[in-house]
């Protein structure tokens, strides 16, 4: 009985496949640009579908981690603080599929390059806000951020 046990065991082990772990190839990201800056964000940021349906803590914890980030990153890339803005936002997904611009809105976004000191404020006189883009990189998912002066 033991030895039909091992057998088993044995077998169990010969179709148990390799398990592979796929390691995100996106980093964290910033430069400089003549009259802007842009960041990369090495996730796709929520939809408001999602995000809306979040406690408040765990939605100010994620705007934390975000202005954590980019406020890091404005300190190493020696990126400027904006008084008038115009911010683009292009999603990468990882799939391709239709989607509505409408639950994109950067909120989080925003609130994250505000408390980061990326721009001044987050309001309509100040700033402008192009329609999100979609793409698709199934490689690499990420979200790209840029900052027009002015």
């Amino acid at each position: 009985m033991i030895d039909g046990d091992m057998a088993y065991i044995g077998k169990q082990k010969q179709k148990t496949k390799p398990v592979t772990v796929k390691i995100p190839t996106v980093q964290w990201d910033a430069k400089r640009l003549p009259s802007g800056s842009w960041i990369q964000i090495p996730e796709v940021l929520p939809s408001l579908n999602i995000w809306n349906k979040w406690h408040w803590s765990v939605y100010q914890a994620k705007i934390k981690e975000l202005s954590s980030a980019i406020g890091s990153l404005k300190l190493v890339c020696d990126l400027p603080k904006y008084e008038l803005v115009r911010v683009e936002v292009i999603y990468f997904f990882g799939t391709s599929r239709r989607r509505d611009t409408d639950n994109y809105t950067p909120k989080l976004l925003l609130d994250a390059l505000r408390y980061a000191e990326i721009i001044a404020e987050d309001n309509s006189q100040v700033l402008e806000l192009s329609p999100p883009r979609f793409e698709t990189d199934r490689e690499k998912p990420r979200t790209e951020v840029f900052v027009w002066e002015g």
